[in-house]
């Protein structure tokens, strides 16, 4: 089953390779980079199924998906430390100020290599 989020994202990131192929004057795409963040709240296997399915029969038919993770880090308010977070805390666990985010909710599409 395909999730209907998941599925609008996949369809939104080969709408980008398509006009970038276009662009180029190209035929054919072999591969679009994604930089996603953890914290994007985007299933992986989700996308990339989604993608798969919505490829077909376009210049990307064969293009692989290939995702740049991006880990969820954040600097205290208090202590100016930069630590990674491992959950949904965001409180220093140094001196307990407020953890303010640096990273973790990309979304970017990096590239479309196309030919």
């Amino acid at each position: 089953m395909i999730i209907l989020h998941e599925a609008t994202l996949a369809e939104n990131i080969l709408n980008i390779a398509f006009d970038a192929a276009e662009k180029n004057h190209a035929k054919k795409i072999f591969a679009v980079g994604l930089t996603l963040g953890e914290l994007a709240g985007v299933e992986v296997e989700a996308l990339t199924l989604s993608f798969d399915v919505l490829k077909k029969n376009s210049p990307a038919e064969n293009a692989t998906l290939k995702i740049n993770r991006v880990p969820c880090r954040a600097t205290c308010n208090k202590c100016g430390k930069t630590f990674t977070l491992e959950r949904y805390n965001f409180f220093c666990p140094e001196c307990d100020g407020v953890l303010i985010l640096q990273s973790g909710r990309e979304l970017l599409v990096d590239f479309v290599d196309c030919e």
